[in-house]
């Protein structure tokens, strides 16, 4: 796997295996910054017999080990990012949501969060979009279901809250 990422840590690119040969030396003649993330073989065990299921051994009475097959990386371009030229989840916002009677509130809102507020989910023209941090709170007319989509700065992860109002 070769993963494309900006000096940022964000991925923006994968190229999932089998990589065609070769394609990491040209990436890097063009000044490209990826990682290049090759399958490995898992961990060998001792072979047995198709027809009897018995082990296998060889003529020295050494067990016979082969891998059973390769491991190969990970990566979700909505979830992950490259810290230390490693792929890691991206860290949560924190951010929580609470209601009482009509009033919504969101604490732990890290600086510079946007929010987009759907009233009424049915209908995109009810969408609000707002700036936070910290806490924020607003009041609905009616009771109902309420969406908010927190967008944090990068690299905290999106979160999405659905909230009954009563």
């Amino acid at each position: 796997m070769i993963v494309e990422y900006d000096e940022t840590g964000r991925i923006f690119h994968v190229i999932s295996d089998p990589v065609p040969e070769g394609l990491a030396s040209v990436m890097l003649e063009h000044g490209k910054v990826f990682l290049d993330l090759p399958p490995t073989p898992l961990p060998e065990l001792q072979k047995r017999d198709p027809d009897t299921g018995h082990l296998l051994f060889d003529g020295d009475g050494e067990p016979v080990l082969e891998s059973p097959g390769l491991s190969f990386a990970e990566c979700d371009l909505s979830t992950d990012h490259v810290v230390d030229g490693e792929i890691v989840r991206r860290p949560s916002s924190g951010c929580e949501v609470s209601a009482a009677g009509r009033v919504v509130t969101l604490t732990g809102l890290p600086e510079g969060s946007v929010l987009a507020i759907l009233l009424d989910p049915e209908d995109m023209s009810s969408v609000a979009h707002v700036e936070a941090a910290g806490e924020f709170s607003f009041e609905v007319d009616e009771p109902g279901p309420v969406r908010i989509c927190v967008t944090p700065p990068w690299p905290l992860l999106e979160e999405v809250f659905n909230v009954e109002v009563e």
